[in-house]
């Protein structure tokens, strides 16, 4: 291999690593909403050039996950002012994305939504709030993937990750587990979870446009019903962050290859 082809290996891999890093800590709400993220500081701190660090946050900005202001890029805002609006979009292109599924699902795309819904019922039982989020996203871009409809499924995947943050802001300082055992609300939520997914891969599979679209607004009043009822029970708490510098941050660069 050339040394510019492995400049350019090099980069690429640097660039994902980067991206899950920073995905992580934002998730994770170490990176606080509002914080800018200094190219040449980031940089520094994870030991790798301004490139893949630029590279990232153009990824992280076609996300949702962090904005544009100017030549500055920081954390996107968490807006509770807009959490109904957020929770209206999810709910349209949810619906639409669902019936398309139903309707357009190949059997390549059946086989990776049945996988990442085992990679999240795996995840339940771990502890790692931001793996089963993950695990949770990558379940529904796989639906997003086999509507076969790039525009709507831009559309639920922005909401959706949208809605993934606030999620976390949620839990964030929530006690998952005590004595060993998950806290009996959120046990009984995962499990309704998980028995939701296992209900819309069957209505998939079946090429139920029906029972899709109900699914998944049975799954939106799941999820919204316990995100929002904890999110205004912490928004003043949430909204009173005051620091926003990368002093505090430590990254966890043993987390990602």
């Amino acid at each position: 291999m050339s040394s510019s082809r492995r400049m350019d290996a090099m980069s690429e891999r640097d660039g994902s690593r980067v991206t899950q890093i920073l995905r992580d800590s934002i998730l994770k709400l170490e990176l606080r909403p509002g914080i800018i993220l200094d190219e040449v500081e980031v940089a520094n701190r994870l030991n790798v050039s301004r490139t893949p660090v630029r590279e990232a946050i153009i990824q992280l900005v076609a996300d949702g996950l962090v904005v544009r202001q100017g030549r500055k890029a920081k954390v996107a805002p968490l807006d509770f002012d807009d959490v109904p609006k957020l929770y209206d979009a999810l709910l349209i292109s949810s619906r639409l994305i669902h019936r398309l599924a139903a309707e357009n699902r190949t059997k390549r795309n059946l086989k990776e939504i049945a996988k990442y819904m085992k990679v999240f019922e795996d995840s339940v039982v771990s502890g790692n709030g931001v793996v089963r989020s993950e695990a949770n996203h990558s379940f529904h871009k796989a639906i997003s993937e086999a509507s076969g409809n790039k525009y709507v499924s831009a559309f639920y995947e922005s909401a959706l990750v949208g809605t993934i943050r606030l999620s976390r802001a949620c839990f964030s300082d929530t006690i998952e587990y005590e004595d060993g055992a998950l806290d009996r609300s959120l046990h009984d939520h995962l499990a309704e979870t998980v028995r939701q997914h296992a209900e819309i891969y069957q209505a998939l599979e079946n090429h139920d446009v029906s029972a899709a679209d109900k699914l998944a607004v049975d799954h939106y009043l799941l999820t919204k019903n316990r995100v929002v009822t904890i999110l205004f029970s912490q928004s003043e708490a949430l909204s009173a962050i005051t620091d926003l510098s990368l002093d505090s941050w430590e990254p966890d660069l043993a987390a990602v290859p």
